[in-house]
């Protein structure tokens, strides 16, 4: 009896709590929308960082997490919208009542029209309220299935990096794990899928029910919809929640679709295309980099205009960079490939012994020099890059050179790098860099040398 009473009185609080609910979700929306904002570029940063760095797993899941960000801020400033119309609908009706079509003194076809189309003023309100509150509990669904999908989608491509990469299985146990997991994997999600867009058909049979019950609890966890299912299964028995569902799907699409757009502004060029002699990209200027809080993804010099009697060069040392240089030279290549990822935190190492076949890191960085060749102008430059590790904690590939000598003007480094080792044909270009040298020094000389002549002259 206390359980019923302590039942109703809880179902009464629902209640209550149902009907001033649109006071919280404003609150909430509001932060939400602040929040979310505040947080895109930051991850759009983030994932370009991983991306760059090699980490493509988790590079993947951030760009997940910043496309989730970007459909909750369309659904809650779209429910922000439909909430303060709705209270203004509500203040309205509090004034003028319901709509009266007698005395807006129109023909009849338009009275039949509107009174059929638009009924009455309170259905309008409860519409929008319907709207309002389904929309708001969307939001965060959709949000939990667009992470569910990058999980499932990094989950296949870690087993493909698991049996592609990994040496220490056999090849038979790593084809029969790929002949195994992929196809139940697959065939798991398709099944899945379809129970999704076509809810139940797959548990109206008692039988294939029964089949199917083992695969559910599996990929109710792979799909994380342990979670969320209740909301989801409220939303799909009902009509109107179902409609609002699928009809924002088509609306996400065309919403990514909008947001991917660029504007090409030049039929000869392009705002991606790499430095020349007749373009600078700012990709390749640590200055404008560094302004912009941007990524250093390219070969950089410190900036477009240098006043400064040397040249910084940068190169960025990624992954795919020391895949160049094992490829120049395979005597590099080390036995056990140790790219991979680590945890931030070791209390305890578990590394077994060290690789001795390891070049040491002068003989690896006389290699680096003599794959790549500089130059400015006509002029070559001897390499002396060395490793450095940056401000961001990453490694860098670095070089100064002396610029006292040259002219003052526009000058052009390049950067050319060798293939193979054994190769005596030239170097491959990598990069090209314009910059305009006009060194401090000289141009206070030049002044003064200036004022010394009017003076003269006068």
């Amino acid at each position: 009896m206390q359980s019923e009473k302590n039942g109703l009185k809880y179902e009464d609080i629902l209640d209550e709590l149902q009907v001033q609910s649109w006071q919280l979700e404003l609150v909430i929306s509001g932060f939400a929308i602040f929040g979310l904002f505040s947080a895109l570029e930051p991850l759009r940063e983030f994932a370009l960082a991983k991306s760059f760095e090699g980490n493509q797993f988790q590079s993947i899941f951030i760009k997940t997490i910043h496309i989730t960000c970007i459909l909750a801020i369309f659904n809650l400033i779209l429910h922000v919208l439909l909430r303060g119309l709705w209270i203004g609908a509500v203040g309205i009706r509090s004034v003028s009542g319901d709509i009266d079509f007698d005395e807006l003194h129109i023909a009849d076809i338009f009275k039949k029209h509107l009174k059929k189309r638009i009924g009455s003023f309170d259905k309008y309100i409860i519409n929008l309220e319907n709207y309002s509150s389904i929309l708001f509990g969307v939001t965060f669904l959709i949000a939990f299935i667009t992470i569910a999908i990058s999980l499932n989608f990094l989950i296949f491509l870690f087993f493909i990096f698991f049996l592609a990469e990994n040496d220490f299985l056999p090849f038979e146990v790593k084809a029969i794990l790929g002949f195994t997991l992929f196809p139940a994997f697959i065939i798991g999600h398709l099944i899945t899928i379809i129970d999704f867009v076509i809810p139940g058909i797959v548990k109206r049979s008692r039988d294939v029910a029964k089949v199917y019950m083992p695969v559910y609890k599996v990929f109710s966890i792979l799909t994380l919809s342990f979670i969320y299912r209740p909301l989801l299964y409220n939303l799909l028995d009902n009509k109107f929640g179902k409609k609002i569902i699928y009809s924002l799907i088509p609306i996400y699409g065309v919403l990514l679709l909008f947001f991917s757009l660029e504007m090409n502004p030049s039929n000869f060029f392009n705002t991606n295309d790499s430095s020349s002699t007749a373009f600078a990209n700012r990709r390749n200027y640590k200055d404008v980099v560094t302004k912009n809080k941007e990524f250093l993804r390219s070969t950089a010099i410190q900036s477009k205009t240098i006043t400064d009697n040397f040249l910084h060069i940068t190169i960025p040392y990624r992954k795919f960079v020391e895949d160049e240089i094992i490829v120049y030279d395979s005597l590099l290549k080390p036995e056990t490939d140790e790219r991979t990822y680590k945890f931030g935190i070791n209390f305890i190492n578990f590394s077994g012994k060290k690789d001795t076949t390891k070049i040491k890191t002068e003989t690896y960085l006389k290699t680096i020099n003599e794959m790549f060749h500089f130059q400015i102008d006509s002029t070559i430059i001897e390499s002396d890059l060395i490793l450095i590790t940056n401000d961001n904690s990453r490694l860098d590939l670095e070089m100064f050179v002396d610029l006292m000598g040259y002219p003052r003007g526009k000058h052009l480094l390049t950067i050319k790098n060798k293939k193979f080792k054994t190769d005596s044909i030239a170097a491959e270009k990598w990069v090209s860099i314009p910059f305009w040298y006009f060194p401090k020094d000289d141009r206070t000389t030049l002044t003064a040398h200036i004022q010394v002549d009017s003076l003269s002259t006068k």
